[in-house]
């Protein structure tokens, strides 16, 4: 079906920090969050980015040259549940809002294209002119995510409710490409699965409802999601799944939460790490979280927490080893829950902890970087307040290079 170019939105500069920022993209550099407002540290300095907002998702283009981050402005009142959708520049040290509101915005894997969702309408800009082009692609979309090779987009429908009971959810593949003739698109959407529901796994069922948290394999073969039911029950259960494309094959993995963090494939091998385990968490109980690792074809589970502990972040240092964040179960009775960071050797029988974290902090969201020559993490003191830390991989030289953080986004990871 063709659909003629909705928009060529010019956007407004609203503001140049005055703080000057080298449009550098090596390592490290990290988009962070601080009491209503949104900054960048760029391994030397922090750059107030923009301020007076509540900052939703925001993440870096492949290039690390723009950010993308959903923006609600404090002092004013809105119905719309619509974030603002903002790009930041670092060459120009300057950021601009488009003039659709939307949310979930996601960068193209490989070039600085971005797609979002207005209301259920899938949308993607392009940059390359220099004024974001803004092309409107299909409706009914639920979620959706970039293909392994920034082609093609792969969306989900959600279930709905009947008279008769519910629907399936279903995955599509949108393909689109603009035409000759000025402003011409052409989309193709693809059927790809219906996914059954109840959706089982050994004694766990859930309601499939609808499709979230998805992430590709590094060859693009297989695609992981999170399969969740409403989103009272999502709170507390939800099915990590994988659809093969090739042989077209879903195949459930296992309960657990709803965090896009808790599932990360290996850096080159077709091996996914996940967080798995039912249960919601507070601050006062945190239980049942184990670090899994699973082959796909043919379907091999493992489990490397050990029992009396629970696993709350983690990330790949290479194929063979993981960083994870870990720390004794809690219950209502216990102390707060703290974790400290462990390598997992997956041919190993036991974790090394990496160091040693002060009495009543705790040392969580590991990020490994710069092609595993450095690792950072955040640390949180006693009085509840997150800081940035890095470190060598094996723990030396930690220092704290941000204070008073909330939301974490490294540019590479």
């Amino acid at each position: 079906m063709k659909y003629l170019l909705v928009c060529l939105l010019a956007v407004s500069v609203v503001f140049a920090p005055l703080s000057s920022f080298s449009a550098a993209t090596e390592q490290p550099k990290v988009a962070f969050t601080r009491y209503h407002s949104l900054w960048l540290f760029d391994g030397t300095k922090e750059v107030p980015l923009h301020e007076n907002i509540d900052v939703g998702k925001f993440s870096w283009s492949n290039d690390g040259k723009w950010l993308v981050y959903e923006a609600k402005q404090v002092d004013l009142q809105s119905d719309s549940e619509e974030y603002d959708i903002w790009l930041y520049n670092t060459e120009t040290m300057s950021s601009s809002k488009l003039k659709i509101a939307g949310h979930d915005p996601q960068w193209n894997p490989v070039d600085r294209t971005f797609a979002f969702l207005t209301g259920s309408i899938l949308c993607v800009v392009e940059l390359t002119s220099g004024t974001p082009i803004i092309h409107q692609l299909t409706g009914g979309v639920s979620s959706f995510t970039w293909d392994a090779e920034g082609v093609n987009l792969l969306a989900s429908a959600s279930a709905a409710l009947f008279p008769d009971g519910w629907s399936h959810p279903r995955l599509y593949e949108v393909h689109w490409g603009v035409e000759k003739e000025a402003h011409e698109m052409d989309v193709k959407v693809t059927p790809l699965h219906t996914i059954s529901s109840p959706l089982k796994y050994e004694d766990t069922s859930i309601l499939a409802v609808d499709v979230e948290d998805f992430s590709w394999s590094h060859d693009g073969k297989s695609l992981a999601m999170v399969v969740t039911p409403t989103a009272s029950w999502s709170a507390d259960s939800n099915m990590l799944s994988v659809y093969v494309k090739e042989n077209k094959l879903f195949i459930p993995l296992g309960e657990m939460l709803l965090d896009s963090n808790w599932i990360k494939w290996a850096p080159t091998k077709p091996l996914l790490a996940s967080i798995q385990g039912g249960g919601r968490m507070t601050s006062g109980v945190v239980n049942n979280k184990v670090l899994t690792t699973s082959t796909i074809i043919p379907n091999y589970k493992k489990a490397h927490t050990p029992k009396g502990f629970a696993d709350v972040d983690f990330d790949w240092l290479d194929d063979e080893n993981i960083v994870v964040a870990r720390g004794r179960e809690t219950n209502e009775n216990s102390e707060k829950f703290v974790s400290s960071l462990y390598l997992v050797g997956l041919k190993e029988k036991e974790a090394v902890k990496i160091l040693e974290t002060p009495d009543g902090y705790s040392d969580g969201e590991p990020v490994v970087l710069g092609e595993a020559s450095s690792l950072a993490w955040v640390r949180e003191d006693a009085d509840g307040r997150r800081h940035i830390w890095m470190s060598k991989v094996d723990g030396s030289d930690g220092r704290m290079v941000v204070e008073n953080v909330f939301e974490v986004v490294w540019y590479g990871n």
